[in-house]
């Protein structure tokens, strides 16, 4: 669960940040973004798009220029994002909607009512599915008809929500469950414990959830087993899968943590910015928010 603490702006000019006695080597950013508090960051459409939690917006960033092209107002507190249906679409938390943009223009389209507290956001099976983190449901949303088709209750306090393999997946975090959706039912078909589960992300033959016991379980999607569990930095949060390697943004000691799948240990860990919340690959780099610095881009040697 991602939880704003203090709201800061923090400008880094160059060079690596000093390193304490026992900490992660700190990597140096090739370029940096301000947001007022990163959210989470997704590649589409040629351009690295990211929430910015505090002011409200969401961020286009040209990887061309490392510059802010778009900052275009989604309600209060956006966090998830995910394409599909050649749209945006943003979860914003304490607007209790789902917003959708069109990339292209830069344009809000529709703003739907999906409950309480959207938190993350997935499209899969033709549709968008959010997670409602104070109303305890998973809402559907047609992409077509821009309203909430279906409402899967059940749930205690879903946070992360990926659609892969097949079905649509939840980390519930009081529940300390990961749940899996059948879209052609919606209905829950299976729930395994994972305790504290947070974030999820998919490689070619796995689920990763972030826990907030500072572990990544890796799961076997067909038989929801435990194939591993992973002790990485405190409170991991949303990680991607990068060049056949997990990478774990740690926001509770500035880390992320490189996970080698062959072994299921984690092989480096690089310390960053203040809270590092998410991570994506994109433009040959790694894009990297935080909840009280900048963006970072960062090259993939760290």
């Amino acid at each position: 669960m991602l939880i704003l603490r203090r709201l800061a702006v923090v400008v880094i000019v160059g060079g690596a940040l000093a390193a304490t006695a026992g900490a992660a080597p700190t990597a140096v950013p090739t370029a940096t973004v301000a947001l007022g508090a990163g959210g989470i960051v997704l590649p589409a459409l040629g351009a690295v798009w990211a929430t910015d939690t505090t002011a409200g917006r969401l961020v286009r960033i040209d990887p061309a220029t490392n510059r802010a092209t778009v900052r275009l107002s989604v309600g209060a507190r956006p966090l998830g994002i995910a394409y599909g249906a050649r749209s945006l679409w943003v979860a914003s938390s304490f607007s209790g909607e789902v917003v959708r943009v069109d990339p292209r223009k830069a344009k809000v389209l529709k703003r739907i009512d999906v409950g309480l507290s959207p938190y993350d956001v997935a499209f899969g099976a033709g549709a968008v599915w959010a997670s409602d983190e104070l109303g305890g449901k998973i809402v559907r949303v047609s992409p077509r008809r821009n309203r909430v088709v279906a409402r899967i209750r059940g749930f205690v306090r879903p946070n992360g929500v990926t659609a892969a393999f097949g079905a649509i997946w939840v980390a519930d975090l009081d529940a300390g469950t990961v749940s899996r959706i059948d879209p052609r039912r919606n209905h829950v078909t299976r729930r395994v414990r994972v305790p504290r589960a947070d974030w999820i992300t998919a490689s070619p033959d796995s689920l990763w959830v972030s826990s907030e016991k500072g572990k990544v379980y890796r799961l076997d999607p067909a038989t929801l087993r435990t194939v591993a569990v992973v002790t990485v930095g405190a409170n991991p949060l949303d990680s991607a899968w990068v060049d056949g390697q997990l990478w774990v943004p740690n926001i509770d000691d500035d880390t992320v943590s490189v996970v080698d799948p062959a072994t299921n240990t984690v092989a480096r860990t690089i310390g960053v910015a203040d809270g590092p919340v998410a991570v994506a690959s994109a433009a040959g780099d790694l894009w990297i928010t935080h909840e009280r610095a900048p963006l970072w881009r960062l090259p993939k040697t760290g």
